[in-house]
């Protein structure tokens, strides 16, 4: 065991190298895209983040927005082309991928996927595309971790620990929060609250590793430039936290909904790939022509919230505008996170509500932020994190725990009776559910279990004397369904056993059935189980021979046979008791 604890520790760091160079040289194919496309077809600049070294301001060339609708439909069909001829599986958000290979897969990526990912996240992006950095990183990380185990020959068990590994890795270099994405990559496999904890301290090793690396590269700064001052100093101001928090659980229970909804639509078209993808990037253009600020990644306007440059009607209609527009990009087909565009409608849903209690906007705009992508992925808790990280806005924990945690359990109230509760379908509740934890619990279930809370000994068993001939036998197999018959001697004590199969060569030659008995067919060496015998043994002792039956004899006294057990009948026990531990389990949570 700590072998194995090293070895993944050094795979951590290998895949955290990997995955952070990957996703830098994504980065950079991100901004040579924009410059390209948005700068270069389209004349058009949407401000950027100070501490990326981004435009402050918007700047619009000679021709307006004009040419945005052009440059989306371009950038939509060129990154549906590149997925539709190359890794169909590269198409979407990138986390869904990773959470379905992790649960569904075994951890198998095909090698290809992180690299096409790449350049087709890059031209979706790059030309106006309203989605994020962050799926798309998470998708080339767990492919460096996938491609990772399978040249090392790993098993299923490790291979998905080193998806999750590499996930870790990749947020952290695109998002600078090393600790935040390390409890994303375990906690986001669950819709419950409830976290892939053995992967948890690789997980920070690889993000640690990651977050270094990229640091080096382009600073240590946090993403986003804060006011100097964010307490918050009455208690009363936490009501408006609260009010934020409830409808941060409702807009949380919208996007999973239209994100769903709209991507079906998309999907019930007779078209190829490459042609719904251009009518998406063409209709999220004519969107940007009203309204820029849903365009692209949009930090550069979430930004501007923080500053308090936007107004707060502005910032509620970009709020839910940008669902749309983040759902038609990536539902048409497009190649881009969710995460970006959930943080934006979030903050911009902070900022609206600082507006109607007339608060300073940063603190709100950051814990929206949280809020709403926490509940609508259904992980609060790595949320609280990541926000937290790339703001450096700590002082807001007390404030940002309450808003998230009440959009959470508002969010599953809401979405219990609607068809989807989280953006990710391929989301489990638990472990229990987990494809991926299949088997595990079997131990767990029947630990406490006896022979007696399973054996029915009111049902009763044809008993052969061992004195019996072949002849008598057959007569007596007639009228019984057995396929094992204990055999006993004269004084009725258990002596024996055989089975059908046993018979079966001496059924053809009539002339031995009365020379034949049973003492000559049956098995002295007889495999007993008796009522205070845990299950587990008995599951053993079914395989010493790969036999169906043993036979039940009084704990205090072999001899005396009680009756059979059979393994089908342990089996189902097993999956009642199993899918009561499910229901246990979802009846926890109100999913």
């Amino acid at each position: 065991m700590r072998r194995q604890q090293v070895r993944l520790l050094v795979d951590a760091i290998i895949i955290g190298l990997a995955g952070a160079i990957l996703v830098r040289i994504f980065d950079l194919m991100v901004n040579l895209s924009r410059d390209f496309f948005l700068g270069y077809l389209a004349h058009y600049h949407p401000p950027g983040l100070p501490n990326e070294g981004g435009i402050p301001q918007e700047i619009v060339g000679p021709y307006g927005r004009a040419l945005i609708p052009l440059v989306t439909t371009l950038g939509g069909f060129l990154s549906g082309l590149v997925v539709y001829l190359l890794a169909p599986e590269a198409r979407g958000h990138g986390t869904e991928a990773v959470i379905k290979a992790f649960h569904f897969l075994e951890g198998r990526i095909r090698g290809r996927v992180p690299f096409i990912k790449m350049l087709a996240s890059a031209l979706t992006l790059g030309s106006g595309g309203s989605a994020g950095r962050e799926g798309p990183s998470s998708q080339i990380g767990a492919g460096v971790g996938s491609i990772y185990g399978r040249l090392t020959r790993r098993s299923p068990h490790e291979r998905r620990l080193l998806v999750v590994i590499g996930m870790s890795a990749g947020l952290s270099a695109i998002f600078r929060s090393p600790i935040g994405t390390a409890f994303f990559a375990v906690e986001v496999l669950y819709s419950q609250i409830e976290f892939e904890a053995q992967a948890l301290i690789y997980c920070i090793f690889s993000a640690g590793v990651a977050y270094l690396l990229s640091g080096f590269i382009v600073g240590w700064q946090p993403l986003f430039r804060m006011p100097t001052e964010l307490a918050i100093p009455s208690l009363e101001q936490y009501f408006g936290f609260l009010v934020l928090g409830i409808l941060a659980g409702v807009i949380g229970t919208i996007i999973p909904l239209v994100f769903h909804s709209v991507s079906r639509f998309f999907e019930r078209l007779p078209l190829p790939l490459y042609i719904t993808a251009a009518l998406g990037g063409l209709l999220v253009g004519l969107l940007g022509l009203a309204l820029p600020q849903v365009l692209g990644i949009g930090y550069g306007w979430l930004q501007k919230a923080i500053d308090g440059e936007l107004p707060g009607k502005l910032m509620l209609l970009i709020c839910l505008v940008k669902i749309l527009a983040f759902s038609i990009t990536i539902g048409s087909g497009g190649s881009g996170g969710d995460f970006a565009p959930s943080l934006v409608v979030g903050g911009m849903l902070g900022g609206f509500v600082a507006y109607l209690f007339n608060q300073p906007p940063a603190p709100y705009v950051v814990v929206g932020m949280a809020s709403v992508f926490g509940a609508a992925a259904r992980a609060p808790i790595a949320n609280i994190f990541i926000v937290l990280e790339i703001t450096g806005a700590f002082g807001l924990m007390p404030a940002a725990a309450l808003s998230v945690m009440v959009a959470y359990f508002v969010q599953i109230t809401l979405s219990s009776p609607l068809p989807f509760k989280s953006l990710y379908e391929s989301q489990v509740p638990n472990r229990v559910h987990s494809p991926a934890h299949r088997g595990e619990f079997f131990t767990d279930v029947l630990e406490d279990i006896k022979v007696k809370d399973i054996f029915r000994p009111e049902k009763v068993y044809a008993v052969v004397p061992e004195d019996m001939t072949l002849r008598q036998f057959v007569t007596l197999f007639g009228r019984t369904e057995q396929q094992y018959f204990p055999v006993v001697d004269s004084e009725g004590f258990l002596s024996g056993i055989f089975s059908i199969n046993d018979v079966r060569p001496y059924l053809l030659n009539e002339d031995l059935w009365d020379v034949i008995i049973i003492r000559d067919i049956a098995r002295r060496d007889v495999i007993t189980t008796h009522p205070e015998e845990d299950i587990n043994t008995v599951l053993r002792k079914f395989t010493i021979r790969n036999i169906d039956q043993l036979p039940v004899v009084k704990s205090d006294d072999p001899r005396i046979f009680l009756g059979m057990i059979s393994r089908r009948e342990v089996i189902n026990f097993y999956n009642q008791q199993l899918e009561k531990m499910r229901h246990r389990e979802s009846q926890s949570y109100i999913v």
